[in-house]
Order: structure tokens, then sequence, then C-alpha cells
């Protein structure tokens, strides 16, 4: 296990080509974005439904960034694509989910999400800020057993925008080609950024809820916080009150996994931001689960935090691909259990 690793991130301009013409590399471990993945490992995955699985929150979910390159032979070989990248690139497993927490395989990620498979409705739409954007991104690298647009790094929202609007591309084409496919989507944008009223947010979600007849088994997962918390003035308490009124909102109809923002480090053009965002994010935590089982919760802030390694973000708050990735995995396990 070797602890505050670097990896090699080159900076590259995403060119003008139209997503739907770009080229993705290929080798010997990499699929095609149109073909599903080998499935590796036959073992039942089964859908987590509302409220879902609690990982922990807060100080509880502490964790040390670390690859993990020299695995038992035997056992590598019985990895695919996505869990030898997750083990290679970087985990953050806290030690209180060191015996519970799965790093799943493409193919046990859409097992567990497929409507099919499980024979449920199974719906997973992504909405809120930038971070969110990167959430998606991660999740779709996973369900797809590849790495969107030859793991680019996203340094601006322009290139964010187009690495989003790839991976939407290439997992609505494989869920036209492919019945088991899953559901998901990064949807309500505009109005679930953040910096409008929450309300206008949960009036997006219910009128997409209603236009595509979503069930009981629909899950939103949201994260709005940093532009509420800007649309307010840059007041702690005001951004708590409004967030805790969303999910309270949310909460009636038992659909919405909240996602925590990111650990902020410090920067001149924001001094107030570390410390005020982290007050926010602990300030939710007696409102959210494990505390409130009535709002599902996914916490990224502790792993963020620890994540200080020079590959990491290139500027303090967005992180690398990888992290978001991660980032999924922790979602899947919220979501999902290998039985």
């Amino acid at each position: 296990k070797v602890q505050h690793f670097r990896i090699g991130i080159e900076t590259m301009a995403l060119d003008d080509e139209n997503v739907r013409n770009e080229i993705e590399p290929k080798d010997n471990d990499r699929h095609e974005i149109g073909a599903a993945p080998p499935i590796i490992n036959q073992q039942r995955v089964r859908f987590i439904p509302y409220p879902h699985k609690t990982l922990g929150s807060g100080d509880s979910i502490q964790c040390k960034w670390e690859t993990i390159h020299n695995r038992n032979t035997s056992s590598s070989s019985l990895l695919d694509f996505t869990q030898r990248n997750a083990y290679t690139q970087g985990v953050c497993i806290p030690p209180t989910l060191s015996d519970t927490l799965h790093i799943f395989s493409s193919d046990e990620a859409i097992q567990c999400l497929s409507s099919e498979i499980q024979q449920r409705d199974i719906r997973v739409i992504l909405s809120g800020d930038s971070y969110m954007k990167q959430l998606y991104i991660g999740l779709a690298d996973i369900l797809l057993s590849t790495h969107i647009s030859d793991d680019k790094e996203m340094k601006d929202n322009v290139q964010r925008s187009k690495i989003l609007a790839n991976a939407q591309y290439w997992m609505n084409k494989r869920r036209e080609t492919n019945a088991t496919f899953p559901y998901v989507q990064y949807q309500c944008e505009e109005d679930c950024y953040g910096k409008k009223a929450l309300d206008i947010c949960s009036q997006c979600i219910n009128s997409f809820s209603r236009n595509n007849s979503l069930g009981d088994d629909a899950v939103w997962v949201v994260g709005v916080g940093i532009h509420t918390y800007a649309r307010v003035k840059k007041q702690v308490d005001v951004a708590i009150q409004h967030i805790q009124h969303f999910l309270d909102t949310e909460g009636e109809h038992k659909r919405i996994i909240y996602v925590s923002p990111p650990k902020y480090f410090y920067r001149d053009d924001y001094p107030d931001q570390t410390r005020n965002m982290e007050l926010v994010y602990r300030g939710l935590l007696p409102h959210v689960a494990p505390e409130n089982p009535a709002h599902p919760f996914l916490d990224v802030y502790e792993l963020t935090k620890s994540c200080t390694m020079e590959n990491c973000s290139f500027d303090g708050s967005h992180r690398s691909r990888y992290v978001n990735r991660w980032k999924a995995q922790l979602l899947l396990n919220t979501l999902c259990e290998v039985q």
C-alpha cells in the first residue's frame, strides 16, 4: 500500500469535433463504448430501495488515499477494468467500512441498477452543480467500462460540459442497444444548480418525474451546496436552512440522496469559502443520515479533504477523474448490495 501517490496528469485541450465522432482509445483492457463489458463475476447484486444504505458521515468516515498494486495474482485475474483501475489509481476506504465496502465491477454496477435484471422500475437521475456533473461522468465511466474522452481532466466548465455531453451520448446509445443497461441521466441542471431557489429545483424534479412516469424506485442524487451558499449572500445559517427545507420537502416523496459539498482548500480569491462551506457541511449533518435516516446522504467531504496529492485537484475544489469514480463507487455502495 502506497500513500501520497502521484500519477502524471497531462493538460489536454478538447478539440471541437462533435462528441459522436470522438474516438475513444482502446487497449487490451478497455472495451469499445458501444459494446457491453464481458461478465467477470456472477455474484448476485441487489438494488437497495429507499432509504438505501447509510455509509456514515462526518468524522466516522475519515479515510486515507492509497494505491494497491500488488494484489494476489489469482484474485487480480478476476478484477475487471474498472476494479483494477480503482486499485491502481486510488481508493479511500474508511476503517469503519473496511469489511463492508465493495469495489464494484462494471457488470455488478449494471446488475444493480438494471430494471430488467432487478425486476424493478429503477431510474437514477443526478442533478445539481458542477460536482454532480463530475459524479455523473464518474458513474458513466464505471457503467460503460471505459474512461470517457480518454480520461481527460476537466479544467473549466467548457471542458466539463463537453465531456458530460459525450458521457450522456454514450450512456443513451448503450441503453438503446441493450435492454439490460441502466437508466441513468443528468437532468434539471438550470433549476437545480443552486443558483435559483430550491423550490424551483423541486418543481423541476416533480415535472420530470411526472412526465417520465417515475415510480417508487426512482433515485434523485442531488448536490446544491456551493451555489446555494453564494445565492444567499454567503450567510451560512441561511444556506443551511434553505437546504434543510429542500430536504424536508423532498423527504415526503422519498426519492432524494443528498450529496455533500467537497472540502474546499484555501484560495486567495475566495478567502472565506473554506471555513464557511465546512460550516454549511457540518451544520447539515444532524439533519441527514445516519442522524436522520429519512434524508439519505452521500458524504464526500472527508475523502476530498484527505485528497491532497498533486494530481488530485487543479483548483482546490473540483477533483480529478479517478476521485469522481471513487465517489461513484460510494454511491453504488449506497444503492447496491452484493449477496
